[in-house]
């Protein structure tokens, strides 16, 4: 995701960028597929800093955590951060180590965001993603999609720190 600075002459600035098909493969575990991303930044300039503020939309195909479909889900994030470039960037590069920085190197005003748009897309998502609230999941002894269909299992639910006291008195 390339962010041009070339064609600006005048700042604050207003940016939007949408990514290519394919360029997030894998943002965790259970996304399925990035459909799209969008990235709209309002750019300052400071001197050889340019000052990054905006929000990161995407699209994405995700797989619940209790049933396992596929589900499609809209992800909305706040992103910032700095891009330094010239003599700035050459003199910070070994002590930068901050993902809220990106550094420019040489003369090119041409600089990949990938990195900090995918970390505010991650930092975006559920922990455990739901195809719906009510998601009742799969049967833990057949694997049946609970939402689709009932299974005629019988899951007997023992706690095991009884059984100490279920052998002393049997049949309670």
């Amino acid at each position: 995701m390339i962010l041009n600075l070339r064609g600006f002459e005048e700042f604050p600035a207003d940016i939007r960028i949408e990514a290519e098909p394919g360029q997030f493969k894998s943002l965790s575990g259970r996304v399925i597929r990035v459909e799209k991303v969008v990235v709209e930044l309002a750019v300052q300039k400071s001197g050889e800093e340019y000052f990054c503020q905006g929000s990161v939309s995407a699209q994405l195909l995700m797989e619940c955590a209790r049933c396992l479909a596929e589900f499609p889900m809209e992800v909305d994030s706040k992103t910032d951060f700095v891009i330094s470039a010239g003599m700035l960037a050459e003199k910070h590069k070994d002590v930068i180590d901050d993902e809220d920085y990106v550094l420019l190197r040489g003369n090119d005003l041409c600089v990949d965001v990938s990195e900090p748009v995918r970390q505010a897309v991650v930092l975006s998502l559920p922990l455990k993603p739901l195809c719906s609230e009510e998601c009742k999941g799969l049967c833990a002894r057949c694997g049946t999609n609970l939402n689709k269909k009932t299974c005629s299992c019988v899951i007997e639910e023992t706690d095991s720190r009884w059984d100490g006291l279920r052998d002393i008195f049997p049949g309670k």
